[in-house]
């Protein structure tokens, strides 16, 4: 779960559960440190990474949820002959018990959460702090934390990987099937068209819609950087918005539905009325989607998109830690 907080308050209004979280990961582990699973008496949300330890982890969840007494307990695990898992790494566990009236999943969201332990005790609250990693660890004086997890007074988390902008228009079968993939990946996704009756009941919930018979100042009005998708119902709305984007000249992605005779003529069209030239038509991706997959069935177009975004934003994380 990229970002697991709206799972963490639905399960809370139902009763006490376990948040499981790899809190370090040495070597080679199926997820990396900061993966989170929630688990209650009859649920299961998110995963650790399968297999025998995320079976092992969920049982010994299920089993503290019935202890009285503390409130977290740090546990490492092998991941060699004896989980019957191969990856050769090791894990750190922390097993929190979450109560329905816990304070800090009524309180606004911030970019870190701040785990405070206290002999048996812990206490959670946002903060402002900076993390380079996923989780890190400080004692008490705030220094870096560099022994056993178990001994650190702080822990220190990044709640979720910073959404990237997507805006998306067009509400069809392709947009609905694209959303439905996109759902749980981290994009933050503005969903534009004219026809209400369009869109899903429930949109998902990194999805926010707009019903507008002007698609352009969407455009207009975006940040640099911004990844586009361009399905309509109108080849000509696909092209107004299209030369609006590459006009721009800062999209991270600018692709649109469409066969190779397509987009030769918005090609055409595009150096025509002067709107990029020769240098700039790689920046125009259409077909979209993972190159070598041919389905045209929406769900098919949606996951091969949805790598390719995918791809899009693992090189946009890479680039920004580079400059950080």
């Amino acid at each position: 779960m990229w970002d697991w907080l709206h799972r963490a308050r639905e399960l809370a209004a139902e009763g006490p559960y376990v948040m499981v979280t790899l809190a370090e990961v040495k070597g080679s582990a199926p997820r990396g440190a900061g993966t989170k699973m929630l688990v209650s008496d009859t649920a299961q949300y998110g995963t650790v990474g399968g297999g025998k330890l995320e079976y092992i982890l969920t049982e010994q969840a299920r089993k503290f949820l019935g202890e009285e007494g503390a409130q977290y307990r740090f546990q490492n695990y092998a991941l060699g002959p004896l989980l019957e898992q191969c990856c050769g790494g090791s894990v750190t566990v922390l097993l929190e018990i979450i109560e329905p009236g816990a304070e800090f999943l009524r309180e606004k969201r911030q970019a870190f959460l701040k785990t405070s332990f206290h002999g048996d005790t812990m206490h959670k609250e946002w903060c402002e702090y900076y993390a380079r990693a996923p989780v890190s660890f400080q004692d008490a004086a705030g220094d870096r934390f560099n022994g056993e997890a178990t001994a650190a007074a702080v822990m220190l988390e990044q709640v979720a990987r910073k959404p990237v902008k997507l805006i998306m228009f067009g509400a069809g079968h392709v947009g609905r099937a694209v959303a439905n993939v996109l759902a749980p990946l981290p994009f933050d996704i503005t969903w534009v068209d004219s026809r209400a009756e369009e869109f899903p009941d429930p949109v998902p919930l990194n999805h926010s819609v707009h019903i507008s018979e002007d698609y352009l100042p969407f455009v207009e009005q975006a940040p640099a950087g911004t990844l586009y998708l361009v399905f309509t119902h109108s080849h000509q709305l696909d092209y107004e918005v299209i030369a609006k984007i590459l006009a721009r000249g800062d999209a991270a992605y600018c692709g649109m539905i469409g066969s190779k005779t397509k987009r030769a003529r918005f090609e055409n069209r595009l150096l025509n009325d002067r709107v990029i030239n020769q240098d700039d038509l790689p920046k125009f991706i259409c077909p979209i989607g993972t190159p070598g997959i041919s389905g045209k069935e929406p769900a098919v177009i949606a996951a091969s998109v949805a790598a390719q975004l995918l791809a899009v934003a693992d090189a946009i994380k890479t680039m920004n830690t580079d400059t950080d």
